[in-house]
């Protein structure tokens, strides 16, 4: 079956409702058709993640792809960034509290944008990939991912612990 060609949809378009007990929301293409739980998703999720959303159907089809959100009504634009926050949550590392060598993984003690968390990693070079210079995304054995936007500014101690890793 050949590809087909992509859709772009204006943000005047499209209406997002949230009704009550949804897990998903409900997208409007106006004058056109109402996805009943509709999925948005980034398409370029780690190098362009503010432009060019995705709006799929409950079955995973893409109906059509948003090239700006500016131009959304307030509520649309207001569910459609809770829906990516849910979908794309990073946490951001702030600084490293501790770092040691358990059981063959690398147990990390961090202060986040959220808090205070503790993850694991088993094997650095494959589960640790530096996205652009210093802005480094991780991922845990448990499959959760942590980011540090920038290995520079994290504060000496965190530095110096980060460095046994690279």
């Amino acid at each position: 079956m050949p590809n087909s060609p992509v859709r772009y949809l204006e943000p005047s378009q499209v209406k997002a409702f949230r009704p009550v007990g949804a897990v998903h929301p409900r997208v409007e293409i106006i004058d056109e058709m109402v996805i009943l739980s509709a999925i948005v998703k980034r398409v370029f999720p780690l190098s362009n993640p503010i432009v060019y959303l995705s709006i799929l159907d409950g079955a995973g089809k893409e109906v059509g792809v948003l090239r700006t959100v500016e131009g959304l009504d307030a509520e649309t634009d207001a569910i459609f960034k809770e829906e990516l926050d849910r979908r794309y949550f990073t946490p951001h590392v702030d600084r490293i509290d501790s770092l040691r060598m358990e059981a063959g993984m690398w147990r990390f003690n961090v202060q986040t944008q959220r808090g205070p968390a503790e993850f694991y990693v088993r094997n650095w070079r494959d589960n640790a990939h530096e996205i652009t210079p210093g802005r480094w995304q991780i991922m845990s054995v448990d499959g959760a991912r942590f980011e540090i936007l920038k290995a520079d500014d994290l504060d000496a101690k965190s530095q110096k612990l980060l460095d046994q890793l690279l």
